[in-house]
């Protein structure tokens, strides 16, 4: 399954660095996404595309600002989690297939600035943050470009 790690710049030069990182959380398109969100079995693109605005708000909620890797793992769904969450493993830096990060961190640590605090469940329920996910889609970064997103 495709996971979707949030992370924070440090977390993401460690694991780089180190080859291993056991993530704090995991998100993934998993049964109760769906049920959540109303996606069928041939929703998978737009069900990973928000999965990936989860992550993505995760991270911020974190650390400031979205940033999120993409694995090939086995995860586990944590049961009763709306948002796709799912337990996984230590996972080797190999397994990352793709990174994420916002083009303009400055708009992001607005962002954080006004929602920082709030819990993932409510943060994503504020009309700020539809409106920022509407109009500020993450940037694609191949595994390689790793030391351009910890600046």
């Amino acid at each position: 399954m495709l996971v979707f790690v949030p992370l924070t710049a440090p977390e993401l030069a460690g694991w780089a660095d180190s080859g291993r990182h056991r993530p704090s959380a995991g998100y993934a398109v998993t049964p109760s996404l769906r049920s959540t969100f109303g996606f069928d079995p041939a929703d998978d693109e737009d069900a990973e595309h928000t999965v990936l605005h989860i992550a993505g708000l995760a991270s911020l909620l974190r650390g400031g600002r979205r940033l999120v890797a993409v694995v090939e793992a086995s995860g586990t769904p944590v049961a009763g989690a709306e948002f796709g969450e799912v337990s996984v493993g230590v996972l080797g830096f190999d397994a990352v297939t793709a990174l994420f990060a916002d083009e303009s961190p400055a708009s992001a640590e607005a962002l954080a600035a006004l929602v920082g605090g709030r819990t993932l469940d409510v943060a994503w329920d504020d009309p700020a943050v539809a409106e920022f996910l509407a109009d500020n889609e993450l940037l694609w970064h191949g595994p390689t470009e790793w030391k351009s997103l910890v600046v």
